[in-house]
C-alpha cells in the first residue's frame, strides 16, 4: 500500500501515526505531501489533527498547525468532537 492512502479501515497512516504519536512517521509523511486535513473515515471519526489532540501529542499538535492543519475541522458524526474538544476529553 501506498503511504498515502487509506488503509482498509478507513484510516489514512498519518491519522494512525498521529494516533500513537509517532513523530519520526508524522514528519515524514508531511515531508512527503500527506494531505493533513484529509477528512476522517466514519468507523475512525478523527482527523490527524485531532488525534494527535486527544492522545496528548503536543509537538505533533503543534507540527500539523505549522504545517496548515485545519483547527476548525468539523468532527465526524462518529466521534462528535473538535481538536479542542478532543483535547480537553483526554485530560490534555
Amino acid at each position: 500500500m501506498a503511504p498515502l492512502e487509506r488503509r482498509e479501515e478507513g484510516i489514512t497512516v498519518l491519522q494512525l501515526a498521529t494516533r500513537i504519536g509517532n513523530i519520526k512517521i508524522v514528519d515524514l509523511l508531511i515531508t512527503a505531501g500527506a494531505d493533513i486535513n484529509v477528512l476522517p473515515a466514519r468507523q475512525d471519526g478523527r482527523t490527524a489533527l485531532q488525534a494527535a489532540a486527544e492522545g496528548g501529542h503536543e509537538v505533533i499538535v503543534d507540527k500539523l498547525l505549522q504545517a496548515g492543519a485545519d483547527i476548525n475541522a468539523e468532527p465526524t458524526e462518529d466521534s462528535g468532537r473538535t481538536a479542542l474538544q478532543a483535547a480537553a476529553g483526554g485530560g490534555h
